[in-house]
């Protein structure tokens, strides 16, 4: 490392600019005349070893991870990596804005979990899986960062194995992911603070995930106890997409039986608020002829007129039939046999339409109305 004009230089390549956070300086390649983030690690055991892996990860390249470009030892013989610059925020300043909705949480979980399966088939694990090292693009895509370089850093994320001395594995990586999320949907820390206390607390006591919590089956699978019982990071994606899928269907469902409740009540509101018609006689077809009593004499008479000549009623058997609603007397009229005795039978009724009411039409429902700042976490 030198020293020009409070201007410092790595290697005679990287030149510190500005401190993006803890350990991490903005700095410039000499050559290749691009930003990048120099992230300081102190001083190690064994440096030339740490290079040795670090310089191992450059092989990585995934759309979810920070992208290492190279690493060296200081001329004090501290370690440092450098990396891709990204622009941007990270997850904990996110999270210290408010949660996460479900869906939101599914696509953040599916893609930090592919990166962390592609990085697992590489054989690297992550090892400090935590909110600071999770970098949220200018479009909120997720990045994480400091991949390998950190044996756990962060106590609240630290798989129960860690805390009992075992070194991070894939399936550590697979228990902090568990807690990152449910710090995302809940805006809580499960295991707060960086002391001993904290640390043992995984140890006495499950992470408390609420039935009802969006993904809860795939965040209990994914914090399990015993490392051998969590799903890898690939199953964990599709944990995540299908308890989304079925809450989709499950929302759908409560809508769906939520509009038809609506129409019902209102269909009844309606109904009970329709005027009141009087209630009509029921009246059966064959009936109206037995509950009309009329009872005129059989009138016979001898009938000597001209064929097609009307007969009138007497007067008084008319006017006492006319009483009677609903009959209709028809005319009578001669036949071409002049003489014939003629029977008459007034009280026979004819059906008649009613005048001035219109049909009875049933109600129907109207139709529905239609409306209408970069690594700076590291």
């Amino acid at each position: 490392m030198t020293e020009d004009s409070g201007i410092r230089e790595l290697a005679g390549r990287y030149r510190l600019i500005t401190p993006l956070g803890r350990q991490v300086m903005r700095g410039w390649d000499l050559h290749l005349r691009q930003v990048v983030a120099v992230r300081l690690l102190g001083q190690q055991e064994e440096p030339d070893l740490f290079v040795e892996r670090a310089g191992a990860l450059t092989d990585l390249a995934h759309p979810g991870l920070v992208r290492v470009l190279d690493a060296g030892v200081t001329h004090d013989g501290e370690p440092f990596v450098v990396q891709e610059f990204v622009a941007g925020t990270t997850l904990k300043a996110r999270l210290a804005g408010g949660t996460l909705d479900a869906g939101a949480v599914t696509e953040l979980g599916s893609a930090l979990g592919r990166a962390l399966a592609y990085a697992h088939s590489q054989g690297v694990a992550h090892r400090d899986v935590h909110p600071g090292n999770v970098l949220l693009g200018p479009g909120m895509e997720p990045c994480l960062t400091n991949v390998g370089t950190s044996p756990g850093t962060v106590v609240s994320y630290l798989a129960p194995e860690q805390v009992n001395g075992d070194d991070p594995t894939m399936a550590s990586d697979v228990y902090s992911l568990g807690l990152v999320l449910l710090e995302a949907l809940t805006g809580r820390t499960e295991y707060p603070g960086d002391g001993r206390t904290t640390a043992l607390a995984r140890l006495s006591r499950a992470p408390i995930i609420d039935p009802d919590l969006p993904h809860a089956a795939a965040l209990r699978a994914m914090v399990c106890a015993d490392p051998n019982d969590r799903p890898d990071a690939a199953t964990c994606v599709d944990l995540l997409r299908g308890s989304s899928a079925k809450s989709r269907v499950q929302t759908r469902t409560v809508l769906i039986a939520a509009v038809a409740a609506a129409i019902a009540a209102t269909g009844i509101t309606i109904a009970m608020n329709l005027p009141k018609q009087p209630p009509q006689p029921r009246v059966a077809p064959q009936q109206a002829t037995t509950d009309v009593t009329v009872t005129p004499p059989v009138i016979t008479e001898v009938v000597d007129r001209p064929a097609g000549q009307v007969i009138d009623r007497p007067p008084a058997v008319a006017e006492g039939v006319r009483e009677q609603p609903g009959i209709l007397l028809p005319p009578i009229t001669t036949t071409p046999t002049a003489g014939a005795l003629l029977p008459w039978h007034p009280w026979e009724p004819l059906a008649r339409p009613r005048l001035g009411k219109k049909p009875h039409q049933p109600w129907k429902f109207p139709p529905p109305h239609v409306g209408g700042e970069g690594n700076s976490g590291r």
